[in-house]
């Protein structure tokens, strides 16, 4: 009997303790998961892809909620001779996120030391690198046009499905996985002998489209802030206007959806859309905007006229914020912030990784960079480096993207690590070395929210 009660108060004791440590596992509110080296986001850009078709009306792109009705055609990208940008990219992004698969938590880091020992010989840190791709291959496009909306993956922006049911563009798909670096690459088919090299694409920090904005209103005296500015060199779309032109132009297309005629005045028959309105993220405006946008009422952030214009939303307080000032302005360059840097580290890797394989040519360098309000750099909430590989029309380029993908894209992998952990290259005779500094992540802390990039709303 005696020995039966202290079994029973043995299950009894038991039962409590078990109950106790459920309670406690139900209770105790969950930690942070805790990795063992520093973990960074990256999204892979491989730009373009899909099909450029007659009906804009099925295929288009900018999905605008106001007229209800695709704004542009879709572009498939540069092609020249049967070579294609879309494929081209699509192939050295998906190269180099082969490399860079082994830097993830589950990855096998032994596999990059060959690589990443070509680059340095110093002692480098671990760190987990979790890439993704923003899109699947576009090379097949017979698959693709078979398909019953050949451009959904491809779209940039939000557009309806054939039920009239919102889906996310590229740029939504990109900023739900809150990554911290987005690599967008790009090859353009022509251009000018100015943007020799591979360039970065950027766009300019608020400050400077805003002095645009007041130069429209009459309120900015003289031109001086634009020609003293290292913003100046804007992106010319012809020679029918200045770069002074251009850049109005499309600082009246920044905050109005209107681009400028050549006169100077609004083109209302060429409305381009409310483009952070056609993002699923936490700066769209509030629900039932279009509604009210649909008269571009004077005196609102949806007048057609800089003079009537008036900054009010969710989009202009994060356009004016410390966070996208950092990514915009200033930084490791001195200008262009963290978006030009990144941009321009990379294309020194590239250019590293092309070098120590005997592979030299005076159009090989890190050229001027592309600068207008550009829209990947605008709308994802990370920071972009953008950039223009080369050109399909000059031989140099052609050759290295289609015979050199691999040197090409090892470069892409080390400077996505380089600006996640940092390296000191190894010394080497290449005109435009990598500085090696990884950037500063820290400062895009928000104040008991997290990180900058995991879509925080700014108060």
């Amino acid at each position: 009997m005696a020995l039966q009660s202290a079994k029973m108060f043995k299950r009894i004791i038991y039962g409590i303790t078990v109950a106790c440590i459920c309670a406690a596992a139900v209770f105790t509110p969950s930690k942070t998961v805790r990795h063992e080296f520093p973990v960074f986001r990256v999204m892979l850009d491989p730009g373009h892809g899909g099909v450029a078709l007659p009906d804009r009306c099925r295929n288009g792109d900018r999905y605008c909620a106001v007229t209800r009705t695709y704004l542009q055609d879709f572009r498939e990208g540069a092609s020249f001779r049967g070579i294609e940008e879309h494929a081209l990219v699509y192939e050295i992004a998906s190269k180099a996120y082969d490399i860079l698969l082994d830097c993830g938590e589950n990855g096998d880091f032994s596999k990059f030391y060959p690589v990443l020992e070509r680059f340095t010989d110093v002692s480098y840190d671990r760190v987990y690198i979790q890439c993704h791709m923003s899109r699947s291959d576009s090379r097949h496009r017979n698959e693709i046009i078979r398909r019953k909306d050949p451009n959904d993956e491809f779209r940039i922006y939000d557009y309806p499905d054939d039920r009239g049911v919102m889906r996310p563009g590229r740029l939504s798909y990109i900023n739900a996985r809150r990554p911290q670096i987005v690599v967008s690459l790009h090859a353009a088919g022509k251009g000018a002998a100015y943007f020799m090299g591979m360039n970065p694409v950027i766009v300019p920090p608020f400050d400077f489209l805003h002095s645009g904005l007041l130069d429209l209103q009459g309120e900015k005296q003289g031109r001086s802030y634009f020609f003293s500015s290292p913003y100046r060199d804007w992106f010319d779309e012809s020679s029918r206007r200045t770069g002074y032109q251009w850049f109005l132009n499309d600082v009246m297309l920044y905050f109005t959806g209107y681009p400028l005629k050549a006169s100077g005045d609004a083109d209302l028959d060429n409305f381009r859309g409310y483009r952070y309105n056609m993002v699923t993220w936490p700066y769209r405006d509030h629900i039932g905007w279009e509604r009210w946008a649909r008269t571009h009422p004077d005196n609102s952030p949806y007048a057609a006229s800089a003079k009537k214009f008036v900054l009010a939303g969710k989009y202009w307080v994060r356009e004016k914020s410390v966070y996208e000032k950092y990514k915009r302005d200033g930084g490791l360059e001195g200008f262009g912030g963290d978006n030009y840097y990144a941009s321009a580290e990379i294309i020194r890797y590239i250019l590293y990784s092309l070098g120590i394989n005997n592979l030299y040519h005076a159009d090989q360098r890190l050229g001027k960079p592309y600068i207008s309000v550009w829209t990947m750099p605008l709308f994802v909430n990370a920071i972009n480096a953008f950039i223009e590989l080369g050109y399909l029309a000059r031989p140099r380029f052609r050759y290295l993207l289609t015979s050199r993908q691999d040197e090409i894209a090892q470069g892409v992998a080390v400077g996505v690590y380089s600006l996640c952990a940092g390296i000191v290259p190894k010394q080497a005779p290449i005109r435009d070395r990598p500085k090696g500094k990884k950037i500063d992540l820290i400062k895009y802390s928000m104040p008991n929210k997290g990180s900058y990039f995991d879509l925080a709303p700014i108060p």
